[in-house]
């Protein structure tokens, strides 16, 4: 079996293509598995056709799930200070999208902000990812010390319970999140509403720029006027005025007003 006949086969059965990411950063990735478990395609296939924990490995491995609070603790600074601040002042209530939440920091990170701002009642927040293994630690909401490095101590403190080595996030800021599995190659398999603000970051750079381009197409149809779309800051959208956004700063966009014809 070839990589292109393999990964065809596990798009079937996992609804994962891997025809839209970058070729030779995944085939290498998925050689060097293989390589560790001395197997070949077909009967890694094989494997993976029969063993659901085998599947859920493989996908938790392709998907790369690292996060962390306050990842880029500027962009979390310019959310609160400008994005969230101005949007509170439009909105009575928010939505906002974490897409590719992996175990859940991101969208925790912005209860925390929106709590701290006194403004917790006034969100929902959608975290949708691919990968069901990393959702259910993200529903579980239960971090290493390390993964809090960032988190300061009266923010520790106020927002997670310390039980047996382990850092829980308190269920009372769980509730504004609600977490979704979702496949964002397939499009949107469920209805989300109009959003006011989308994270979607370190994501896209494992996609073909032509994935890319749709992913922020789709995700710009989203947002209202002022709204807001923040991205990986690896990551850059060229010419954003093609897709009805503005560069704030590095990785922060916001939707312009559509340009009516004369």
């Amino acid at each position: 079996m070839t990589y292109q006949e393999f990964i065809q086969k596990v798009h079937l059965i996992t609804g994962l293509d891997l025809e839209s990411y970058k070729e030779r950063q995944m085939e290498r990735r998925i050689r060097q598995l293989l390589h560790r478990k001395n197997l070949d395609f077909k009967t890694f296939y094989a494997e993976l056709a029969s063993n659901k924990a085998a599947k859920e490995e493989f996908l938790n491995y392709l998907t790369i799930n690292t996060s962390g609070f306050f990842r880029d603790e500027h962009i979390y600074s310019y959310l609160a200070d400008e994005v969230i601040k101005n949007l509170l002042k439009e909105y009575a209530r928010l939505n906002i999208w974490s897409a590719g939440c992996s175990t859940g920091e991101e969208p925790y990170t912005l209860s925390i902000i929106l709590h701290e701002m006194g403004a917790g009642l006034r969100a929902k927040i959608l975290a949708s990812d691919i990968d069901p293994g990393a959702l259910e630690k993200a529903k579980k909401g239960c971090y290493h010390p390390r993964q809090l490095e960032k988190v300061a101590p009266g923010i520790k403190k106020r927002y997670f319970q310390y039980k047996e080595g382990c850092y829980y996030f308190r269920d009372r800021y769980k509730r504004i999140v609600s977490f979704q599995q979702q496949n964002l190659l397939d499009g949107l398999t469920e209805p989300v509403p109009p959003m006011q603000l989308i994270l979607c970051r370190n994501v896209f750079i494992y996609f073909k720029v032509e994935v890319q381009e749709k992913l922020i197409e789709r995700f710009s149809s989203l947002l209202p006027a002022g709204g807001y779309f923040v991205t990986g800051c690896a990551e850059m959208i060229s010419q954003p005025q093609r897709f009805g956004l503005e560069k704030k700063i590095p990785a922060v966009y916001q939707k312009v007003p559509a340009v009516s014809p004369d």
